[in-house]
């Protein structure tokens, strides 16, 4: 099939009925996010409403994980290429990585730190 000339493109193109145009109303009350002291990661705790339909429904973070005094301090596995995230974890102590836990002791503390200057958290609080 030979290549269409530019006017032919062109008057192809004004063949195709634009899409008619759609007012859309978005109401959009704020959502809340606690932002970790540790990793950056927002949490999110209240749910976005849009023209009165809750986008979805929401469990808040803390109260959709479960507390483990007994986890592990991290996991390792193996990701050597395609398929390699199917491996199982090994999970390991802070023993087996005693940088990665020195980096994360120091991070942990200075947000405790920061915690303690701002005034969010007392000494009292902590155990």
């Amino acid at each position: 099939m030979p290549r269409l000339k530019r006017a032919q493109r062109l008057a192809r193109q004004l063949e195709v009925k634009p899409t008619p145009t759609r007012v859309i109303t978005v109401v959009t009350k704020k959502t809340t996010a606690a932002i970790c002291p540790v990793c950056g990661k927002t949490i999110h705790e209240k749910r976005a409403i849009k023209a009165g339909y809750v986008t979805v429904d929401h469990i808040g973070y803390f109260a959709s994980i479960d507390w483990d005094p007994n986890k592990a301090f991290g996991f390792r596995q193996d990701v050597s290429g395609r398929g390699s995230l199917a491996n199982p974890r090994e999970y390991i102590e802070p023993e087996d990585s005693p940088e990665l836990f020195e980096a994360v002791k120091a991070r942990f503390l200075a947000a405790l730190k920061e915690w303690l200057d701002k005034g969010w958290l007392t000494r009292e609080e902590l155990p």
